[in-house]
């Protein structure tokens, strides 16, 4: 039932984001002490769609681990924002991170 209970709960920070509400989100974020990644890439989605750099950037330097989805959720948060040299800095970050690895394809 934990699984269940931390979709819901994703869900509902979720909802708030969509519709631009980071206030309820953040307060729902907040009141839940273990949070799952996704409900912290909820946050950081949410705050990139309303141009907030700042806080996309707070939540992405403090979660117990980030994912493929954090890092490409905040390098879509500096690109929608124009700020295309720090959209290239996370990319290289994943990347030295281990979340990327490039494949070469030769003929």
């Amino acid at each position: 039932m934990p699984e269940r209970y931390a979709f819901t709960w994703t869900t509902m920070v979720s909802s708030h984001t969509r519709v631009g509400d980071m206030s309820s989100a953040r307060i729902l974020f907040d009141e839940k002490k273990e949070r799952s990644i996704a409900t912290w890439n909820t946050m950081i989605d949410g705050y990139a769609r309303l141009g907030n750099v700042e806080s996309a950037e707070e939540l992405l330097n403090h979660p117990p681990t980030k994912d493929i989805i954090s890092w490409t959720t905040m390098i879509d948060c500096y690109s929608l924002n124009k700020k295309s040299g720090k959209a290239i800095a996370v990319f290289n970050d994943m990347r030295m991170n281990g979340e990327l690895v490039l494949l070469e394809f030769s003929n």
